[in-house]
């Protein structure tokens, strides 16, 4: 599933892993571009083919919308086997899948003078908050989002969308304290 809209300076946020990269772009003034997920061709597929897969369509989708900024959330935490109904996520291939597509996004901007890739730790942004209220949070400052909630149950997508206005919000309270005397270049 992807929502779209029109073109501007876009950062990208990505929420990857090896089963799913939810993904969500916002213009500099936070108006809503596009998101959605990417997912496998099967999911029954190795965690290689998957991740692989998945990396094919991240590079689509970057060709596509151009982002001026890709984010990348990078874990501090453990992830379980157990999780994705075990589809093989366990750190190691967890890892994998985020550090492919950190890849694939690095390979992307280095052809794209211009562009640039930052890895954000996921609880740097998330602080702390529950995935569920995230979802509602980023529901209420983005409608687009909002009324295809139901689309994301695993909070991949409104991950996207939340990194990349936290994003916004943490380099504006920084230009705002540069501007004001109180930061250092």
């Amino acid at each position: 599933m992807t929502l779209t809209c029109g073109r501007s300076q876009i950062i990208l946020g990505l929420d990857a892993s090896s089963t799913v990269i939810g993904y969500g772009a916002l213009t500099t003034s936070r108006r809503f571009v596009q998101a959605g997920l990417i997912t496998p061709a099967s999911r029954g597929d190795s965690s290689w083919n998957r991740v692989m897969s998945m990396g094919d369509d991240l590079g689509r989708l970057l060709n596509d919308l151009h982002p001026d900024v890709v984010l990348i959330e990078w874990t501090k935490g453990k992830v379980n086997e157990r999780r994705h109904g075990g589809l093989g996520a366990g750190l190691a291939v967890y890892g994998c899948g985020v550090g492919f597509a950190a890849a694939r996004a690095l390979q992307w901007s280095i052809e794209h003078p211009g562009s640039r890739v930052e890895p954000v730790l996921e609880n740097d942004w998330t602080r702390g908050v529950a995935k569920k209220d995230r979802q509602l949070a980023v529901a209420a400052l983005c409608p687009e989002y909002g009324a295809r909630i139901g689309d994301d149950p695993g909070g991949d997508m409104s991950d996207g969308i939340g990194l990349a206005h936290w994003w916004l919000t943490e380099r504006q309270a920084r230009a705002d304290l540069f501007s004001q005397g109180e930061l250092m270049a």
